[in-house]
């Protein structure tokens, strides 16, 4: 096994083009965005970011606002479902709601590629997963929704 090394956003973009996993960088922020999940219906943004504790990998999802309320009393549950996750609401007056999907991992003494490669798959195959699971209960805003489609749901 390699030595943990201290990490920088430079050594992050190498190990992501060394495994062949496609992102970008905007002038708009400091964290490298991840498109893996950007095509998944509802997600606005996947984002990874060195913090000063370590790493952080956002997705937000757009949600409904119909289904605000059905999204707070579920947020238990889906803490539970996807333990390696967080997941909360971000509600603001000026936009649609937001349920926020974030990993996290401490990094003391560094960290080596393998195990940085392996914080990003499992997050992003978790996160996925809960995108998906929010699609299914139809809690994420879509195109239909927005033109005024018909629901796929009875109430």
């Amino acid at each position: 096994m390699k030595s943990p090394q201290t990490l920088t956003t430079e050594m992050m973009q190498d190990w992501l083009e060394q495994a062949g996993t496609d992102f970008y960088l905007c002038n708009q922020c400091d964290g490298i965005h991840l498109r893996a999940l950007q095509d998944t219906q509802g997600v606005i943004d996947s984002r990874l970011f060195l913090e000063e504790f370590g790493l952080l990998l956002t997705t937000e999802l757009e949600l409904r606002p119909a289904a605000l309320l059905a999204v707070s009393a579920d947020l238990g549950r889906l803490n539970m479902d996807y333990p390696t996750l967080k997941v909360f609401l971000d509600v603001i007056d000026d936009a649609l709601p937001q349920l926020v999907v974030a990993g996290n991992l401490c990094l003391g003494p560094g960290l080596n590629r393998d195990q940085f490669l392996h914080f990003v798959t499992v997050t992003i195959e978790a996160s996925g997963h809960l995108a998906a699971a929010c699609q299914q209960l139809d809690y994420l805003y879509s195109e239909t929704a927005a033109a005024g489609q018909e629901s796929p749901m009875l109430h």
